[in-house]
């Protein structure tokens, strides 16, 4: 692995930026020393990709997208890289899968003619408006390498959407998406009794080795996802953002559950007035949503592992 410093600190010329990507359009990144690793190269299989998908002939053409773009896939196809921009954040693509879309509990993997990502991994964020911050084109073609830190995100369609997501998530963290992801609102029944909780921990944790000292994380109906993989290991540093397993409480509280011998203690934070969270004891609060009261449900206005939100979301 190699690493990336700050060059302008160090008085070094980046000479491996593309031609049409300047040194003040991307920054190069100063994260301790950030661990690099070889880009992943993937092909989707066959089906659909439930969002639009922007073509670009090489990395140089990366922030251009990233910039211009709300969200979708972008295919680097000299590099054979997939990307993913939503919100915040930029995930680079370790891989795809296939899925059935039932009106059930079940979302079934590896057969169906939809296609969205099984594993991702941030690779870019833009950090309150600071500018995107992309390490790859700073590091001849090479991604953030992966780290001890796991996130789950909210429901999405089969997009993988991060808007909802605080500010900050580490560059490297594996990214994952709660069957809500996949089956949409009509799946948030099953977050019952930890129904798709109990099966998207079992998938989620066999993909990527967590263990107590895990950094994890989630929102929305990703959050029961990392709750219950929390649970089912033990860990005591777990940030759950927009929970519909929790009460809003005073807006950021700890709470601390018990299951089989295993101890997790979440940090939650739940916007004031956000209609998703608790509604597993009361799922009336859903109604608000025709109200407008969506934009409760959205945690960008909070950095990661910080217990007040930088700009109120929801007074």
């Amino acid at each position: 692995m190699t690493h990336i410093f700050d060059a302008a600190r160090l008085g070094v010329v980046v000479a491996t930026f593309a031609a049409c990507v300047s040194a003040a359009e991307i920054e190069p990144i100063d994260d301790g020393g950030l661990q690099t690793g070889q880009l992943v190269a993937v092909t989707p299989p066959a089906g659909a990709l439930q969002d639009s998908v922007i073509t670009i002939a090489d990395q140089s053409g990366l922030l251009d997208a990233v910039s211009q773009n709300s969200s979708g896939y972008i295919h680097d196809q000299a590099a054979g890289a997939w990307y993913y921009k939503s919100g915040n954040y930029l995930l680079g693509i370790e891989s795809f899968t296939q899925y059935s879309q039932q009106l059930d509990k079940w979302i079934d993997f590896g057969a169906g003619d939809k296609v969205a990502p099984m594993k991702a991994r941030i690779v870019g964020h833009s950090f309150r408006g600071q500018g995107w911050k992309i390490p790859q084109l700073a590091a001849a073609g090479q991604w953030p390498a992966a780290i001890h830190s796991v996130w789950v995100i909210g429901t999405g369609n089969g997009q993988f959407g991060m808007g909802g997501a605080p500010q900050g998530i580490p560059l490297g963290t594996e990214v994952f998406g709660a069957m809500q992801d996949y089956g949409g609102a009509l799946s948030t029944p099953y977050l019952f009794a930890d129904s798709s909780p109990r099966s998207d921990a079992s998938r989620i944790r066999g993909l990527v080795a967590i263990r107590a000292n895990t950094l994890l994380g989630g929102h929305s109906a990703g959050s029961s996802a990392a709750r219950r993989i929390a649970l089912d290991v033990g860990i005591d540093h777990v940030w759950l953002y927009g929970t519909p397993n929790y009460g809003r409480g005073s807006g950021a509280y700890v709470k601390t559950e018990t299951s089989n011998g295993h101890t997790m203690v979440a940090e939650v934070i739940n916007n004031h007035d956000d209609p998703v969270t608790h509604v597993l004891a009361t799922p009336w609060n859903l109604v608000s949503l025709a109200w407008g009261t969506a934009k409760c449900h959205d945690y960008s206005g909070w950095d990661y592992q910080r217990t007040s939100p930088v700009t109120v979301v929801c007074p």
